[in-house]
């Protein structure tokens, strides 16, 4: 009786209390086999991974832009569901939906590298080398998968930036009113990357910039996730499709971006595989369901110092 008094006080008095900021909860990764899975809190050999993403009908990978190692583990990913019998539709944030006549072509096997690079106009289009991204292309391919595109192009990024609603389509603007500014948690996360609206702009305020720029990003990813529900809709008719959504990392991590505006079209479950370099090792918790670890190589880590010099 005393114990339970005591605790009942003790529990009032926190009450009273400010209330304590938990401290970030963080998983220690040393991982012999490259994956770990937030779920299970353990690490997991590449078989029981495929095992483990069979049950999804949608799955969002993360990029890390500059590694060829890991879009070969991107690849290693389609080819080891392809074995299972799964036909992959691959959804990609480099592409719009107005390229998915010449995405068709290239996935049928009617273009080669160089005739899809130069109809598609990747070299003006992307920073990136094509090498780089050509052995998840090649997957598709091969298995006989589907391309797609799920991006703002750059003419309605910039119209959504400026709010030029006056030169907007219907669409466009029946797209732009829809657009929802007021997820703290995923403004806050993006928040550190508008430290440079603190620096002079002309006449634009600090609050216009970092408005103009969350504007833009919940567009962008806004735009992919409802792509990514129509095709997951009108694509996925059998128990052996399986979509892949292929974006940046920063458009999937903790749930916020993406994946998370996809939830609010699609009931279809889904999955997030994020990339973590081998040096870190440790990974926030609820940043993923799980990590696909990789040695960066050195390619990576000259494009990274060449970005970096450019800022």
């Amino acid at each position: 009786m005393q114990f339970i008094l005591t605790l009942f006080i003790s529990m009032l008095f926190i009450g009273c209390t400010e209330p304590i900021t938990p401290k970030q909860l963080y998983h220690s990764l040393d991982c012999k086999e490259g994956i770990y899975s937030l779920k299970s809190a353990e690490c997991i050999n590449h078989e029981e991974f495929i095992e483990r993403l069979e049950p999804y009908k949608v799955i969002f990978i993360g990029d890390h832009h500059s590694s060829k190692k890991h879009h070969e583990n991107v690849a290693d990913i389609i080819y080891s569901l392809s074995k299972k019998g799964y036909r992959i539709h691959l959804a990609n944030e480099w592409f719009t939906p107005a390229d998915n006549d010449i995405l068709d072509d290239y996935a049928n096997g009617l273009l080669n590298d160089e005739e899809f690079t130069k109809k598609i106009n990747w070299e003006k289009r992307k920073y990136f080398k094509f090498n780089l991204f050509s052995p998840i292309y090649h997957s598709i391919i091969k298995t006989k998968g589907k391309l797609y595109g799920i991006n703002l192009s750059k003419t309605q990024r910039k119209l959504i930036s400026n709010k030029n609603i006056s030169q907007m389509s219907t669409e466009e603007r029946n797209f732009f009113d829809t657009l929802d500014l007021d997820v703290f948690a995923h403004k806050e996360f993006l928040s550190p990357f508008f430290n440079h609206c603190q620096q002079a702009r002309g006449t634009q305020s600090t609050s216009e910039c970092i408005n103009r720029m969350y504007r833009v990003q919940v567009a962008w990813d806004s735009k992919m996730a409802n792509e990514s529900a129509k095709i997951a809709k009108n694509m996925l008719l059998s128990s052996k499709d399986k979509l892949i959504v292929f974006a940046g990392e920063m458009h999937l991590s903790n749930g916020l971006g993406v994946n998370m505006r996809f939830a609010r079209e699609s009931k279809m479950p889904f999955v997030t595989i994020l990339p973590q370099r081998k040096i870190y090792t440790n990974v926030l918790h609820g940043k993923s369901d799980f990590i696909y670890i990789y040695k960066q190589d050195d390619e990576a880590k000259k494009i990274e110092a060449e970005l970096i010099k450019g800022m």
